[in-house]
């Protein structure tokens, strides 16, 4: 009877440690259509970020921006800032002009 009383303890106690060492990771469900038609939005760590947001990443402040200033309907992307908080825009490929 005690042995069984003991085998039952250890079970118990293994099952609340399995338990309390389990890390539960939050499910994430994105539907994949509102993701195609909607390309006006910045992604980090699962979290969707709108126009004007902004996060620090290590050293580095990012900013979500259009990735072509110069289109009002460009696609946004995370943009570094400078110390004065401006927006660092990648260099554009040189483009070919043919006459």
């Amino acid at each position: 009877m005690l042995k069984k009383i003991l085998i039952l303890i250890t079970l118990v106690i293994l099952l609340f440690l399995n338990k309390s060492m389990a890390k539960e990771k939050p499910l994430v469900v994105i539907d994949g259509q509102e993701t195609l038609n909607n390309h006006r939005i910045c992604w980090y760590e699962n979290k969707r970020y709108t126009e004007g947001a902004y996060i620090v990443v290590g050293e580095m402040t990012l900013i979500c921006s259009a990735k072509q200033p110069n289109f009002s309907n460009s696609d946004l992307a995370w943009l570094r800032l400078n110390a004065n908080g401006e927006i660092i825009y990648p260099k554009q490929a040189k483009t070919i002009h043919v006459n």
